[in-house]
């Protein structure tokens, strides 16, 4: 039996029919760029996640950049966040000219709470965690010490569409939240695209203008800006998707589900705090020191997995030439024992019968 980790040609399948009635649509009327279509999908994202304020972007990277520039941050300005990210979540910082200010991570693989205030300096001016796989960090914690500082509190949301945290959406209980809609997320576009969500009227002011060139009208800009714009075809995509997102939600987490049942007795699944948080699982991601000798047991059976992520932030290229070496113990341990493995809309029960009972003869054999 092969196992894709992603099975992104059943999933265009599934929606083919409406996605081809819905370009057929948008070509039609020629609403392409900034058109009805993302007008419709702003107000019900807005809508969905009971906030105010919604821009549909061109990804998560610039998402974030736009926001430090309208949050009127300055050149080496610090932002708190995690190395146990995409590169992205650092990369956009420091394109951003602020500087990225690493915590460690706890069991949970997001940023351990206990160790932010150690980090606050006089430059410090957010703190910004990632909802890694789209399990919530410690929001109720984080958002008391950005209180106790007055910083802003950023959620890089990226991976956590539809997770929630004591009942609200991921990425409305900061100050500002970004997801991005990159095909390999749960809710997503055909593409790159993002979105920004906030309650604040003045910061959406902003990023609105700062998402096509400045401008106020066709002729007529006011600012510096950049073209960070999700098209109509995109937008008229994800309205699609999202009439389905919550089912489409639920698979996941009844996948993780039947993974950490047959499988918590082998290594260690995904740590979360069950009575407060409903997880996406964009990733499933267990932990095992056996992490390589079992990845390359379970290609061999035809199960791909992967690695998310093999290398952190603080030990790529890119972050030492610009900040120096730094060490983060935890999550360089926890970075040579993570493995995600497949979940996706299209797995069968029979294709999770098959990982979990190669997984159990790994380790019984081990």
């Amino acid at each position: 039996m092969k196992i894709d980790f992603t099975d992104f040609k059943s999933e265009f399948k599934f929606f083919e029919k409406d996605l081809v009635k819905k370009f057929k649509f948008i070509g039609r009327k020629g609403d392409f760029i900034l058109g009805q279509e993302l007008v419709k999908f702003e107000k019900k994202i807005s809508k969905f996640l009971n906030v105010k304020y919604v821009l549909g972007i061109g990804n998560w990277t610039e998402g974030m950049i736009m926001s430090c520039k309208a949050l009127n941050f300055n050149k080496d300005d610090e932002i708190i966040t995690v190395s146990n990210s995409f590169i992205a979540t650092c990369g956009a910082i420091a394109y951003a000219d602020c500087k990225p200010i690493l915590v460690d991570v706890d069991e949970t693989l997001n940023m351990d709470v206990n160790l932010i205030e150690k980090k606050i300096t006089k430059k410090t001016k957010a703190i910004m965690p990632v909802h890694l796989s789209g399990i919530p960090s410690n929001i109720t914690q984080i958002k008391k010490i950005a209180k106790k500082y007055n910083l802003i509190f950023i959620e890089d949301a990226a991976h956590a569409f539809g997770g929630t945290y004591k009942g609200k959406y991921l990425g409305t209980l900061g100050d500002i939240g970004i997801f991005s809609l990159h095909p390999r997320k749960n809710f997503h576009v055909l593409g790159d695209g993002g979105l920004i969500v906030t309650n604040n009227k003045k910061l959406y002011q902003k990023l609105k203008l700062l998402r096509n060139h400045g401008l106020r009208n066709r002729n007529l800009s006011i600012t510096w800006g950049t073209n960070s714009r999700l098209d109509n075809i995109q937008a008229g995509f994800a309205n699609i998707m999202l009439k389905k997102i919550v089912k489409l939600n639920n698979k996941f987490y009844d996948i993780a589900n039947y993974y950490t049942k047959n499988l918590k007795n082998y290594v260690q699944t995904p740590i979360f705090e069950k009575k407060i948080s409903k997880p996406t699982f964009h990733q499933y991601i267990i932990r095992t020191k056996k992490r390589d000798s079992l990845k390359k047991f379970l290609l061999n059976k035809g199960i791909q997995t992967a690695i998310h992520y093999p290398l952190p932030i603080h030990r790529q290229p890119a972050f030492i030439k610009s900040y120096g070496k730094i060490q983060l113990k935890k999550t360089e341990d926890y970075s040579k024992e993570i493995l995600s493995l497949p979940i996706h809309n299209f797995l069968t029960k029979k294709e999770l019968i098959y990982i979990t009972k190669n997984i159990q003869q790994f380790f019984k054999k081990n």
